[in-house]
């Protein structure tokens, strides 16, 4: 049966869940500003994704609660954030390469340089390249993202016989800190006459997810293979749909640095200003000068010396061809951002800032067109319980991670205008103007009994 068919009955049914929540619901009035909602198509729910006109017209201390949607009638409709689907498992198997990791890279005491690319693949950088084959103690593997291995299976093909070896692993997601996965692990080829035992499973523990995973021979142990083979092998365990897959898509700003803040003795900021208060979750320092390299400390600007963000090292190279990756943390909505480093540059680098935009979804109650309200002193919406609805309008055949067609935002017109980001003037007090005339008026009377009483004893006086 088709979606549409079903709306009537359906929107009778979330009506009465919703009803008793909606009251209070301000005017249109009470909010400044006005957008047009495109809702081309038929749907009884819609979702919006905010812009930054939307966050910059939000009051900062109603965190995106004067923000309301209203029918052809101006009756607010329920409305509330998207809830978020719960992530779903899928079963991961990947045949990869084992990279060898030259001697020394462990204590990068030799120049070595692992890192990754734009991409997140691995680079190995050695500046004196051996002139024979060595062996290697320690392998890389990229799963290609971050996955929940339980094993990692060597190929057979690569082990041959008369092989005995131990190996541990770790995982890592930037190639700098590192968890114990599996220590220890026998690896064993050997064939003697009709008889033959055969270990190339490494079985894995531990269930935060990583990409990158790190075999590392024991000590005083042999590998059958030299630093030119990468042995092939296959990579088991399953992933998780990522929050980023089911969310808004992330935005990419570029930021040039206001005026340079006078250098001290403890290094020199930069300050960047966003649109409006935007839900950061990442960023990117662009070097200005070629061949340069500094390490930056990032922190939330909003409030003078706010809180640190990262800790990111930007290298630029020749011309500047390839990008550093990008330097997450946890979603913080800010506008204004300070990088601070030691190091003297010659231009001040550029930040770009990666964004994800709040969802909402509404029903649509009564006729459209729909319209989007937004900034006020005052007027809050009402709580609706929009899970269970949207459970209600989940097609049967969708998966969880099903959403309702996206209402863009359209033209921006004044609601109440910017008097409704206004507090309203607090009436005169007239009482507290009566209450100083009556004290005044009883002292005056007080006064001037008191001059009666003086005035009758002087005549009393001089009758005496």
């Amino acid at each position: 049966m088709r979606l549409d068919a079903l709306l009537p009955k359906r929107r009778a049914w979330l009506l009465c869940l919703l009803l008793p929540l909606t009251a209070g619901a301000g005017t249109p009035t009470d909010y400044a500003y006005r957008y047009t909602l495109d809702t081309a198509g038929s749907s009884a729910a819609w979702r919006i994704e905010l812009t930054p006109a939307v966050y910059a017209a939000s009051t900062p201390t109603a965190n995106l609660r004067d923000l309301v949607v209203v029918n052809a009638q101006g009756q607010e409709v329920p409305f509330a954030p998207l809830p978020v689907a719960p992530p779903r498992s899928h079963p991961f198997a990947l045949r990869a390469t084992l990279l060898p990791l030259p001697p020394g890279s462990a204590d990068n005491g030799t120049g070595v340089r692992v890192q990754r690319n734009s991409n997140g693949d691995i680079v190995i950088e050695q500046p004196d390249m051996p002139a024979a084959p060595t062996r290697p103690g320690q392998w890389l593997v990229d799963a290609q993202r971050r996955v929940s291995l339980d094993r990692i299976e060597i190929d057979p093909a690569a082990l041959p016989v008369d092989s005995r070896f131990h190996l541990s692993v770790q995982a890592s997601n930037d190639l700098q800190a590192w968890s114990e996965r599996s220590q220890d692990t026998e690896t064993v080829s050997v064939k003697r006459g009709g008889d033959a035992v055969e270990q190339h499973t490494i079985a894995l523990r531990g269930d935060t997810p990583a990409r990158y995973y790190r075999l590392s021979l024991r000590q005083h142990d042999v590998a059958p293979w030299d630093s030119a083979q990468t042995p092939q092998v296959e990579l088991r365990g399953s992933y998780a749909d990522p929050l980023a897959e089911r969310m808004a898509t992330r935005h990419w700003l570029t930021l040039a640095a206001a005026p340079v803040a006078p250098v001290t003795s403890s290094g020199v900021d930069y300050d960047y200003a966003l649109p409006a208060a935007l839900p950061v979750e990442a960023v990117r320092v662009v070097l200005g000068g070629d061949n340069t390299v500094a390490q930056f400390s990032l922190r939330d600007h909003d409030e003078g010396n706010g809180r640190m963000l990262a800790t990111i090292t930007a290298v630029r190279i020749g011309t500047g061809a390839g990008e550093d990756p990008a330097t997450a943390f946890a979603t913080t909505r800010v506008q204004h951002l300070r990088l601070h480093t030691d190091t003297p540059l010659s231009q001040p680098p550029s930040l770009q800032v990666a964004w994800r935009p709040d969802v909402f979804v509404f029903l649509a109650e009564g006729s459209g067109p729909y319209s989007l309200l937004v900034g006020s002193h005052a007027a809050r919406r009402g709580d609706y319980p929009l899970e269970a609805a949207l459970e209600r309008l989940r097609p049967r055949d969708a998966g969880a991670d099903w959403q309702p067609p996206l209402a863009t935002l359209g033209v921006v017109s004044d609601a109440g205008g910017a008097a409704a980001l206004l507090a309203p003037k607090t009436p005169f007090d007239w009482t507290r103007l009566l209450l100083w005339l009556v004290l005044i008026g009883g002292a005056l009377a007080v006064a001037g009994m008191a001059w009666s009483l003086l005035r009758q004893s002087r005549r009393e006086d001089d009758t005496h």
